[in-house]
């Protein structure tokens, strides 16, 4: 194994020694990542490690190659912005970042099953600390829901891999995209729903929404921005070849989360909470992208899908960022414009060429990738809206947020500069912005505002859970008549809270974790 792929794989963990001293912290969030970076730069490589996870094995390929890229820059950047974020307790914060970086570089660089989901366990576990660290109650929701949802997730994506390990033993991923393809349908299903909640595919995107207003903004920007294209990044690695009807259904599955998520985004009243609707929908056209790839569009598709994913992600932590500022000069506004332009997809910005080459991918859906900048144009008008009204954060723009500016606008044409599609360059994407604009300002005033709780579908599904707990409770009934046994639920309560206060305080759950997959590793034949 080379040295700067183990030092990627083992520079969070060290870097967790710098924590001891406070003036070591920040130095250390910056550097971490940044052999995430090198490798991404340097391209293709691969090694093992005999004595880890019972032979790990790593590689760097054309699948991993920009989300290293993206990581290593988005979590430099972000981890910069740390110590000028008010709403962090610099160690646990840090504590936890480190944590969730270590899961996500393992599962980037995971050449077989057993260390990819090892990495996917300790990146979902990180981010569990990153979404309840303001400790409020709006904090303490938002992390049970995604808590909920992401054990869901992780159940199917464990009893998915447990029926390849079953076949195949820790098999690398070509092996178990074979058999997935002759007779693991079983198995593609449920890893195919546990890696698209991850994502945030509609109707499994209700933890996003939650997540971003109550995080810190780094720990927004990079979940946003990096963590959720894990998901992608399963997606690619597990995924057979799709027929022609599946994948159509799934481009129809991705436009539509994109229509919805950048509708309801349009009821929101705070920033990040629109940033987050806004991440939901452009995942969605990776879901296209992803469709593309899986229906037999080769490598093109590939390269498209990687640059449209490393666009996205390093305008959306540059979004983010901002949202730790106020938008008061000159600067700080061109500094929002511009990776949101990006993101529409302007002519000559970075987000032109990535999608450009998407919708060279996917032939066909041309009119799908019109509406969807519409839409996406209209949403981030209205986060401009809020941003400009936004009164809390940084007066003067942070130098991580001018990085991540200046990377949005630059990285996409570097990584994608051997394949650049003309209408890139050209006017044709032009007409959803200049549409989007005139229906902003013919409708203003005269729509009705329309609010919808964040989280949207969980609202109804939270109403329903409560019917049902009065009905079966025997709430409002005379409990002497009831057959239902009465029971103290405040106790019970209290009592789930004492042994949550336990683990809290000792490492059970990460060592009982470690030691059941290592002895479901065991068993295996």
């Amino acid at each position: 194994m080379s040295p700067l792929l183990a030092l990627a794989l083992f520079s969070a963990p060290l870097a967790a020694l710098a924590l001891l001293r406070p003036r070591w912290r920040l130095p250390a969030l910056v550097s971490a990542p940044l052999p995430l970076l090198a490798l991404g730069i340097v391209g293709e490589g691969e090694g093992r490690i005999a004595l880890l996870l019972l032979g790990a094995g790593f590689l760097v390929d054309e699948v991993n190659r920009p989300l290293l890229l993206l990581a290593g820059i988005g979590w430099s950047l972000a981890g910069a912005f740390v110590g000028a974020a008010a709403d962090t307790r610099p160690r646990v914060f840090a504590g936890f970042w480190l944590v969730t970086l270590a899961g996500q570089a393992l599962a980037l660089l995971a050449a077989d099953m057993v260390g990819f989901y090892l990495g996917y366990v300790i990146m979902t576990l990180g981010i569990y600390g990153l979404v309840i660290h303001a400790r409020t109650r709006e904090a303490w929701r938002a992390g049970r829901v995604y808590l909920a949802l992401a054990f869901a997730g992780e159940a199917a994506v464990l009893s998915g891999l447990l029926l390849l390990g079953a076949a195949h033993g820790n098999a690398d991923f070509a092996t178990l995209t074979l058999w997935l393809g002759e007779s693991g349908g079983v198995a593609a299903w449920l890893l195919f729903f546990g890696f698209a909640l991850k994502l945030g595919l509609v109707p499994l995107h209700v933890w996003l929404p939650l997540a971003h207003p109550v995080a810190p903004v780094p720990a927004s920007a990079v979940l946003s921005g990096v963590l959720v294209k894990i998901g992608l990044l399963g997606m690619l690695r597990f995924a057979p070849p799709l027929s022609l009807t599946v994948g159509e259904g799934l481009f129809v599955l991705g436009f539509f989360t994109a229509a919805y998520a950048a509708l309801v985004g349009l009821t929101q009243s705070r920033l990040k909470t629109v940033l987050a609707y806004s991440t939901i929908s452009q995942m969605g056209l990776a879901m296209a992208g992803f469709a593309a790839v899986q229906v037999g569009s080769g490598s093109a598709a590939l390269g498209a899908l990687g640059l449209f994913v490393l666009h996205h992600g390093l305008n959306k932590v540059a979004l983010f960022l901002a949202a730790g500022h106020r938008l008061d000069g000159w600067l700080a506004r061109a500094l929002f414009v511009l990776p949101a332009a990006s993101l529409i997809g302007l002519p000559f910005t970075s987000g032109a060429l990535a999608k450009s080459a998407l919708k060279e991918a996917a032939a066909g859906w041309d009119l799908a990738f019109g509406l969807s900048s519409l839409l996406s144009t209209i949403l981030l008008l209205h986060a401009w809206r809020l941003a400009r009204a936004q009164r809390s954060g940084r007066a003067r723009p942070h130098p991580a947020w001018l990085g991540a500016v200046i990377a949005g606008l630059l990285i996409p044409w570097w990584f994608g500069s051997a394949s650049m599609p003309l209408a890139a360059l050209s006017s044709a994407g032009l007409w959803p912005a200049l549409l989007a604009v005139a229906i902003v300002l013919v409708l203003r005033g005269r729509v009705p505002a329309l609010r919808i709780p964040e989280g949207d579908l969980l609202a109804p599904l939270e109403r329903a859970a409560a019917a049902v707990v009065k009905t079966v409770t025997g709430s409002g009934r005379d409990r002497r008549q009831s057959r239902i046994p009465s029971i103290d639920w405040r106790s019970v309560g209290e009592a789930l809270c004492r042994t949550d206060a336990m683990l809290a305080r000792l490492p059970v759950a990460g060592i009982g974790l470690l030691l059941a997959l290592l002895g479901l590793w065991a068993l295996l034949p």
